[in-house]
């Protein structure tokens, strides 16, 4: 079959979310796949969009690239996407022009989408891009993927709200990752929970640790660090190393506090792999949706590598070797850190996850059901 993605991320990007491995799981099963990326535009360079410094991606603008045979990526890059002004009057001015966004020519990928059997969409600016599709290619089955509660997204446009509500309707399949998600679509009939999965294969290969000899804690991410749990637990815990993977500032300065920055997905495998413990220390002041967050992709690793979890008080995992802590209580992380080293690891974990190329299945599986 011939299946089309429409994401907010860039195929090329060094960060691997979950539709890089979907789409990935997807050709390896045998499809044609077209990945698209979706709201960018010169706004995003103007707001230093992460993605607007990977090598490369200006000359993607606008390209049909085949990736290799049978899988294809395209950059959907426009004058401007439907983006947050920040201030709610601002917001509401700028309301009625997100919906042009769909009037923007979409190049050769068109071609793609019309000849599309099934089409998937992620919970970002792809939702405005619904009815275009569905003109293109009227005859598609559509799925709706909801890797992120949109509620908890920075920079998305309060309309993008108002947009999934609608479309929501038009899906074939709602496929979510936690079941709290799930709650949010129970007018709907066609919801099916899918967890992420996790690149087996690669962590499996994995056989050298990159740690000195110690205990090492590690955060892998791109956003909502709790940067107060990470001040507090390194000074009160100076014999564990913490190891911060991603693109953070490093206002913190100490010894034991390690910014690797940010690194392609592969390289950061042997990161968690061998890591004491999995830091999931969460800003959750970001949203009150937050707890859409108790079945991340960041998580997953971690439980596939048998790792004991440190967490918020605020963020119920409902799993075994999970320890909690409250950053109103001095004494909180220090204990939250000593329990899991106590706990240690346990690789049964690893029999809660899937590997993607099952999760694919399943979810194609219950869009023919």
């Amino acid at each position: 079959m011939k299946i089309t993605l429409l994401s907010n991320h860039y195929y090329r990007s060094l960060r691997r979310a979950g539709f890089h491995f979907l789409a990935d799981a997807l050709h390896a099963a045998g499809h044609e796949v077209t990945f698209i990326t979706t709201g960018l535009s010169w706004i995003s360079y103007a707001r230093r969009d992460y993605r607007c410094s990977y090598p490369g991606i200006r000359e993607a603008h606008g390209r049909l690239c085949e990736e290799r045979p049978g899988f294809f990526s395209y950059v959907h890059f426009t004058m401007w996407h439907p983006h947050t002004l920040i201030l709610p009057l601002l917001d509401s001015m700028s309301s009625r022009f997100v919906y042009r966004y769909d009037r923007f020519s979409m190049g050769e990928a068109e071609n793609k989408i019309a000849s599309s059997d099934i089409i998937i969409y992620e919970s970002c600016n792809a939702l405005f891009l619904v009815e275009k599709c569905l003109k293109l290619a009227p005859k598609a089955k559509n799925i709706y993927r909801v890797s992120d509660d949109i509620r908890v997204l920075r920079s998305a446009h309060p309309e993008l709200q108002i947009v999934e509500k609608k479309v929501s309707e038009t899906f074939n399949l709602i496929s979510v990752p936690c079941s709290y998600l799930a709650k949010k679509f129970s007018e709907s009939c066609n919801v099916r929970l899918h967890p992420h999965g996790v690149n087996t294969m690669l962590f499996d290969a994995v056989d050298n640790s990159p740690y000195a000899e110690g205990v090492n804690a590690v955060f892998v991410g791109n956003a909502y660090l709790d940067y107060e749990f990470i001040e507090k637990a390194s000074g009160a815990c100076p014999e564990i190393m913490f190891h911060l993977i991603g693109s953070f500032q490093k206002d913190l300065k100490r010894d034991n506090v390690v910014y690797h920055g940010e690194m392609a997905f592969e390289d950061t495998v042997p990161y968690v792999k061998f890591a004491d413990i999995g830091l999931y220390c969460l800003d959750l002041s970001c949203s009150s949706h937050s707890r859409s967050f108790t079945d991340s992709l960041k998580l997953k690793q971690y439980r596939y590598c048998g790792l004991p979890v440190v967490a918020p008080s605020g963020l119920d995992l409902c799993r075994e070797g999970v320890f909690y802590y409250d950053t109103f209580r001095s004494d909180s992380c220090k204990t939250a850190l000593a329990d899991a080293l106590q706990c240690g690891r346990d690789p049964t974990r690893a029999d809660e996850v899937s590997g993607w190329d099952a999760v694919a299945t399943d979810i194609l599986s219950d869009l023919y059901r």
